[in-house]
């Protein structure tokens, strides 16, 4: 069963109610969260971007309501991989926080989920929400076909 890093832009559809907020929504609500993985950057981002929008008082509340607190993942970059950061910025033409997003996908082996299409020109890719949530569909009617 596949395991999925979502990337900062799809908690800020939800944040910011823009219109693919649904299909973040449809994703977190069918993924048991033991699939489902943030950055510690992604982590703390929301918070900055909560507090810039004077929604700071909700953010507890908002991790909670992931599940955050109940094994939603939340993983970091270890300090010798950190240099990889700098080489996949140059290499894909990825701003920092794309970049990062991309490492801790790759070093935990995560498909990365995501609304940016900057993923698309590099070799792990990305898939859409709606696109990861049919993946993890897909793969669970395959298990139950099996014997």
């Amino acid at each position: 069963m596949s395991d999925f890093l979502l990337d900062t832009n799809c908690f800020i559809q939800i944040v910011r109610s823009r219109p693919n907020a649904p299909q973040v929504e449809a994703l977190l609500q069918a993924l048991p969260v033991s699939h489902l993985f943030m950055t510690d950057f992604t982590l703390h981002s929301i918070g900055v971007i909560m507090a810039r929008f004077g929604q700071v008082q909700g953010y507890m509340s908002f991790l909670t309501g992931l599940g955050v607190d109940r094994g939603f993942g939340v993983i970091g970059i270890d300090f010798a991989r950190l240099g990889h950061i700098a080489n996949t910025c140059a290499g894909f033409k990825l701003d920092f926080d794309d970049a990062y997003q991309y490492v801790a996908a790759e070093q935990n082996n995560l498909t990365l989920v995501s609304l940016d299409a900057d993923f698309d020109r590099t070799p792990r890719g990305r898939l859409t929400p709606a696109a990861a949530l049919q993946r993890f569909t897909d793969e669970q009617q395959r298990q139950q076909q099996q014997p």
